[in-house]
Formats: C-alpha cells, structure tokens, sequence
C-alpha cells in the first residue's frame, strides 16, 4: 500500500489543502531505487517524504491527519476522527488516494471522507470509489492517467458503517510520535516472532544504542524480568528497560539515547518489511544531525516494494543527503482572513535538478518557510531601553 494525495478541508489548521506524493516523470537518476509500484511499474510514487519547517507548522498534525485517516478506514470507528475534525458549524473533509498492489489486486482507491451535522445521528459519510490498474507491460498506467478516470466516476456518499463494512483492512503502518504524545511516552518493544528476529533485534538495538550512546557496551535480552533489555554501561552499571516503562523513569541516559527503543523499532519495522507505511515523527531532536543523517538513510536504503515513508525534521542537514527534490516538502503557518492556515510546497516546484542541493532552498527561502525570530530580538532591544 501507498498514499498518493491527501485533501484536509476544516481539520486542525488545514483548509482547502492538499498534498500529492506522486511524481510523473522517472528521474534520471536517483539515489532512491524503485520509486514505483512493483506490479505496475509505470505507477510512480515518492518513497520517501520529508516534511520540514519550524515550530508549529503543521508536520505532526499532518502525520497525525494521515494516522488517523488510516485508522478510521481500517477499525470503522468514527470517534477516530475527533482529535483531528473542528467543532464548528461546517462541514470537515478527508480524502484521501490509496494505491493497493500485490499479484492478485492493483487497484487505485479514493475515499472521501464527510464530517457534517447535516447528517441526522450519523454525522460521518464515505464515499469509496476505485478504478483498477493493468500489471500488463504493454500498458503504461500512472496515476496522473488513472485519476482522469478516477475523477468521471460520481461520488456515492452513504454511511460510514455501510461504505466501508466490506472493505478488508489494509497492509499495516506503523506511527512514531515525540514522547511529549500519549502514547508513546511508554517503552514498546517490537513484536518477535522467532530466534532469528530475536537476534536481528538485538543486533540493531545494540547498533542504535551504542552510536547514541558511546558508554554503552552492550544490550542483551533480559533474563530475570519479562519484556526488558539490558544496557550494560561501560561504568559498570546495568540500566534495565522494561516495557511500559516512562521514558523519563529510564536512568542514566540522555534525552536523545531514551529514543533509542523507538529508532531500533522502525529500523527493525523497515527490515523486515513488517509494515507498509512508516510515519516518522520527530524521534531525532536530542539526537546529533549526523547520527540522524545515517539513519535515516539506513531507512530509505532498507525499504522494500510498495513501501513509503513519511519524515518530520528540524535538521536541515538531511537536504544536503543527495535525495530528489521531490522527496521535500516545506511547510509554514500563516494567518489568512483571521485563520492560522498551514500551506505546503514541494522542493520540485522550485527546482529539481540533481546538481544541486535542496538545502539552497531553506538557504534562499524560497517558499519564505524562515521563522520570524524579530519578537525575540524585542525582549534585548526593550531591555536595553529600560
């Protein structure tokens, strides 16, 4: 499974917005292999996105759109959708463009989503359609050509609970939120399956924890208490991570090695294919640019087909890793007609050449994504007037 387009219409700060994760031209080269669907390999999308920009710009809660979204499509539960839809007196909107690929079925599906109080006691109507694609080498079908098709098919709105009680729940994803976001201020290892996962795990929390972290010698799987590794400092002291632990309740190590846990778990996710979509939001923090730098390409060179992942960053050396234009988007909030509004632009609408660095972007503020620092400089300035 991949997203291919997302619209936000009256849900947090997003009005009429809309991002595409599709690209239509294959690139000449790239440093991403396969940015396409495996069975029909002209149906391109972006495998990796990045959304950058300040504070309070919109990239959790668009990660949070997504998660969310996913989720509603896939347990049928419409109090999913609370945290994100305003309660106003007009109507919130979702759609979204989900592509399924795997030998039998290569389907490219909308569901449009309707939060509204015009609805009597459901308030939530869904409207799913589909348009089916060919795996056929002598077909060339992409989604710029498949949702010319998509869009001639009327919408078919009906209860939610009606629409979506034959849909089987979609291929897996896996959310990682800052640990400020209930729930992940919680310890949760990954679910093993066998030995040789079993030592494939430990191998990367071993490998994640000791670059965070260079006093840490060793991690071992814990014999005296259940769900819990142990990180043997090279002080001597045992510092035992169980599960359902507080992240802040963990001893000894700093804020950036804490996320540890969570890092090993998307790498180990990635590698083993365990989900499809990977929404990755801001683990990296108190973590050194570099070290986020390396592992964040781990992740890209481990994914697998119809894989995708989706990235939040304050780190802006991530733009000089050599990845396409189009894997970045820039994000900033604004205040339009008395609305805060979150606008969004991909790096390729601004150049997409593979010479130059998309750093020259944030460099030249191009899509003016620079945070406005001059109410800082007010506190020295009326300090020096005093």
């Amino acid at each position: 499974m991949a997203i291919l387009n997302i619209k936000l219409d009256n849900v947090l700060s997003f009005y009429d917005f809309n991002v595409n994760f599709s690209f239509p031209n294959k690139l000449k080269t790239s440093i991403i292999e396969n940015e396409n669907l495996e069975f029909v390999p002209s149906f391109r999308y972006k495998k990796l996105n990045i959304f950058v920009g300040s504070n309070a710009t919109g990239k959790t809660s668009l990660v949070k759109c997504i998660c969310k979204t996913l989720l509603f499509l896939n347990r049928k539960e419409k109090i999913i959708l609370d945290e994100i839809v305003n309660k106003n007196d007009k109507d919130s909107k979702i759609e979204i463009d989900l592509v399924e690929d795997n030998e039998n079925n290569h389907i490219l599906h909308r569901y449009k989503i309707l939060i509204s109080d015009k609805f009597n006691d459901s308030k939530v109507m869904v409207s799913h359609t589909f348009v089916n694609l060919s795996a056929a080498k002598s077909t060339k079908d992409s989604y710029e050509n498949k949702i010319k098709e998509l869009n001639s098919i009327p919408d078919n709105y009906l209860d939610y609970i009606e629409c979506l009680k034959d849909i089987t729940p979609y291929s897996g994803w896996k959310l990682v939120l800052p640990a400020t976001e209930y729930p992940f201020d919680t310890v949760n290892y990954e679910k093993i399956n066998n030995d040789e996962e079993e030592n494939s795990y430990i191998k990367i929390l071993n490998d994640v924890f000791k670059t965070l972290d260079s006093s840490i010698i060793k991690v071992t799987k814990s014999k005296d208490t259940n769900n819990a590794y142990v990180l043997e400092h090279d002080c001597g002291a045992k510092i035992i991570i169980q599960e359902g632990m507080k992240l802040s309740d963990i001893p000894l190590l700093s804020s950036g090695t804490k996320y540890g846990v969570n890092i090993s778990n998307i790498i180990f996710g990635i590698k083993h294919h365990n989900n499809g979509i990977y929404l990755i939001d801001e683990q990296f923090s108190y973590v050194n640019s570099d070290i986020e730098a390396a592992m964040l390409s781990t992740m890209v060179s481990l994914l697998g087909p119809n894989e995708q992942i989706f990235f939040t960053t304050h780190n802006m050396n991530i733009l000089s890793l050599g990845f396409p234009f189009h894997s970045f988007y820039f994000m900033k909030k604004e205040k339009i007609n008395g609305k805060q509004i979150i606008t969004i632009n991909c790096g390729s609408e601004a150049d997409n050449r593979n010479n130059v660095s998309p750093k020259t972007i944030i460099d030249n503020d191009i899509f003016n994504t620079a945070p406005n620092v001059n109410k800082i400089f007010e506190i020295a300035e009326e300090n020096d007037n005093e």
